[in-house]
This record gives C-alpha cells, structure tokens and sequence, in this order.
C-alpha cells in the first residue's frame, strides 16, 4: 500500500513539474493490428513496435499475421482488431458489397510484389534476370506459379502478369495459391512449382540459395506500372475512426515517426531490428532488401487518388472487383498531420 501511494505522489509531483512521465509508468491501451504476413514491406509496424514509436503514442501493439491477406481484414470487420495493414483489394470489395472501410494511410505506394523463378526452368526457357518483361511474361506459358492464397495480392500479380501477355489464367499458365515462405521454398526448389511470388525479404532469400533466379523486381521499381501505386495502406473501420479519432491520430504518427526512422537510417544500423523479425536470413541480405525498399514507404502517408487509380484499374484487370470506387468515399487525409 505505501509504495502504492508513493508511486502515485511521484507521478502527481512529476506532473506538477512539467516532467514526461515514463511509458512503463502510464497504463498502455491495447491495440491489435493485423497483417498478412511478417515481411520487410511492414517495416513501419515493426519499427514503432520496437523502437517505442508506438509506446510514445500510449498503445500496446499485438502485431498479428494471417498467412496472406483476406483473414487480415476479415478479423478488422469483425471488431477482433482496431486496424489492418494490408492490400487495397478488400478496400474495393468491400465497398462493392456495401461495406466500406477508410484508407487512412498508404504506408508503401509501389506494388513490391516479388516473383522468382528456378534457374533450371529459367534456362529451358532461355530467359534470366536481364530478359525484357514482356518476353519473360510470354515465357510463362505452361508452367506452374504460385501466391499464397487465391485472391491475395501475390496470386493476383500472377494474374495480371498471365493476362498481359496475353495468356489465359488456369488455362495457359497454372496459377496456385500454396501459403507462405515456408511451403514456397521446397516447391521451388524441387521444381514442382516454376515461379513463386511474395515479398522481400522471401524472395531474395530464394535468390541468395541459388536455385532461383529474379523473373521480376518490383520492390526495386523494375515496372513502372506499379509505381505511384496503393499497395499497402492502413486500414479501420468508420464507425471506429469516428468514435476514436485520437486514437486513429496518434496510430497514424507513429507509423509516420517509423517511417522517417527507417528512410533516414542506415541499413546497416537497423540489423538487430532485422534480425529479431527475419531470422535465418543474411544480413547482407537484411541490409539489400531495406535500402531497395526504402524508397516505397510514403513520408506523408497520403493514400493520392493517382495511387487509388492504379490499385483499381490491377484489381478490375486481373478481375478481383468489377468496378472502383470515389476517392472520398473510401480514402482521407484526416487522420493524418495537417502540412
């Protein structure tokens, strides 16, 4: 009981000081946010966790990965988690079903979607990592790729990739959805799948084995086409955002405050970060797949109507939804700092 009653007389003088009152001596509010998978393009969530971003704001963050998106923003419309960070299909489809959700955020605005295929159905084709994309894409025609799971963004890549060249999908090329890193690894490699498609650092840990090849790089920028592009954005449901709007603020700073870590930040100087969330990779591995993806996590957060446009028209083209939606309907800026 004394020390009770010492412990609240030090916080009552510390206020009265004008000191800052340590995060451990505040009551932290819970707050549960899910993901579909652990990768790089999360860095932001993984930094204010770790880097006391989030403590700063007065949150608790349980960080909750779902094996590919979907069950991520299933869990947010079923109220089991505050926000979802995640790809904009959900977005589009559930505005179509007459549920819409708010982008608050876009957290990474490249479409950073890996693909790789094995070096020895690489060679058959007679293609490598310099081939034009449009002859790589051709080449797709009879083999096997895989996301990890029907509907999500890397299933979808394979999609929109099998229709620019003009192929039928399940008709000319294979396309399967067969969960994440640790099933996609021994597929590859053993040749029963040809390309497989997934984030950094996934994929570059495929490469550095030496059993496959890049077939595309686009957490690099190889394809214009996925630049300036809503690719992972920061989701919550309105009825939540209105009720909490401090709560969506602060949310919405610390992510920004990681984001200007990790863009300002050497590589090299985040590895302990790294490895802690990636184990069993290099860290010359580590440190490339952070500086090639630096440039993808947006320092104002805007989710712009250019990068809306260029999610809805992949979505409608590799036919996930049939039509998009208005910006203001879906999307806003007020959660974020006023410039």
């Amino acid at each position: 009981m004394l020390r009770s009653i010492l412990h609240v007389c030090l916080i009552t003088v510390a206020f009265n000081l004008g000191l800052v009152i340590p995060a451990e001596a505040q009551t932290l509010k819970k707050i549960r946010v899910t993901v579909p998978v652990i990768g790089m393009n999360f860095l932001p969530l993984l930094v204010a966790s770790d880097k006391g971003m989030f403590a700063k704001e007065g949150f608790e963050v349980e960080i909750t990965p779902t094996a590919g998106d979907g069950p991520d923003v299933d869990a947010l419309i079923a109220g089991s988690a505050q926000f979802t960070v995640s790809t904009p299909n959900r977005l589009l489809m559930s505005y179509e079903q007459g549920k819409p959700l708010l982008a608050i955020m876009n957290m990474a605005n490249r479409n950073a979607i890996d693909c790789v295929i094995n070096k020895q159905t690489a060679a058959k084709l007679g293609i490598d990592e310099n081939t034009p994309l449009d002859q790589k894409l051709k080449a797709m025609k009879g083999l096997k790729a895989a996301g990890t799971r029907p509907g999500a963004f890397t299933y979808l890549v394979l999609v929109d990739y099998a229709k620019r060249a003009g192929l039928v999908p399940q008709q000319d090329v294979q396309i399967l959805g067969i969960g994440g890193h640790s099933a996609m690894l021994p597929a590859l490699e053993s040749g029963s799948i040809d390309i497989v498609c997934n984030t950094s650092p996934s994929t570059d840990l495929m490469v550095k084995r030496g059993k496959a090849i890049r077939f595309t790089y686009n957490s690099a920028g190889r394809d214009p086409a996925y630049d300036e592009f809503l690719f992972e954005l920061l989701y919550v449901r309105p009825d939540y955002a209105k009720a909490n709007p401090e709560t969506v603020r602060a949310f919405c700073r610390a992510l920004l405050a990681a984001i200007a870590d990790i863009r300002d930040t050497p590589a090299k100087d985040q590895l302990p970060l790294l490895k802690k969330w990636f184990s069993g990779v290099d860290e010359d591995v580590l440190v490339q797949s952070l500086e090639t993806l630096k440039p993808i996590f947006r320092r104002d957060g805007r989710v712009t109507p250019e990068s809306l446009r260029k999610a809805t028209e992949f979505l409608i083209g590799s036919g996930a939804i049939k039509k998009g939606a208005p910006w203001k309907e879906i999307a806003t800026y007020d959660y974020l700092p006023q410039r």
